[in-house]
């Protein structure tokens, strides 16, 4: 039982090696990267918490400053793919974003101590989900840079960062006390319905959309 529940932890890994199929060392790395980064955010929020406890509630802070923190040590390597050296197929970007962000979610799904396995494989599965989906986004916003001009780029992906933290936050907050067992099944189906909106997005031909909007 207890090798099923450790199991658990890892079920978005297994999942998203079954969609893509065939992996690469990259892929390895940014899955690594998210498990690493998930050590200096969870070193930083409990002093940042502290210091902004004084000013707002608490729940307040998890709904503001988590999200910040997470999403931008989730997100560092994906700022490599945007390097004029680093051409990737827009489908490898986020293949990347969604291993960084899986890797980040296990570590957060293994700090949940609980012996029930359908509780682990639930958190698992939407916590997972969303990280890989928020740093998706962010991986979203560096294809959309390769299709404009690069002087664009900053605020592209400040933009979709601040999409990415939005996000998470309502996902956060949907999933306290405030809507119980609603928002417990709307963080469920959430996540999953805005993954297949990002693979509808990064399959989409930008380049030529922008083209054919012009000559209309």
């Amino acid at each position: 039982m207890d090798l099923i529940l450790y199991a658990a932890y890892f079920l978005p890994l297994f999942i998203l090696v079954m969609f893509i199929g065939r992996i690469n060392a990259k892929f390895f790395l940014f899955f690594a990267w998210g498990i690493v980064a998930a050590i200096p955010v969870y070193l930083l929020e409990p002093v940042l918490f502290g210091a902004a406890a004084v000013e707002m509630p608490p729940v307040l802070v998890s709904l503001t400053i988590t999200p910040v923190i997470e999403e931008f040590f989730k997100a560092l390597p994906l700022l490599f793919l945007a390097l004029p050296a680093a051409k990737l197929r827009d489908r490898e970007i986020l293949l990347y974003a969604l291993a960084s962000g899986i890797g980040f979610s296990i570590i957060e799904t293994g700090l949940v101590a609980s012996p029930n396995l359908l509780a682990v494989l639930t958190h698992s599965f939407s916590t997972a989900l969303m990280h890989a989906c928020t740093c998706g986004i962010i991986g979203y916003g560096i294809v959309l840079a390769g299709h404009f001009d690069r002087r664009a780029f900053m605020a592209l992906m400040l933009g979709f960062y601040s999409l990415a933290v939005t996000i998470h936050a309502l996902y956060n907050l949907l999933g306290s006390a405030y809507f119980g067992t609603a928002g417990f099944c709307i963080d469920l189906v959430f996540p999953v319905l805005l993954f297949f909106l990002l693979l509808l997005c990064y399959k989409t031909d930008i380049h030529a959309l922008i083209t054919s909007g012009k000559k209309a």
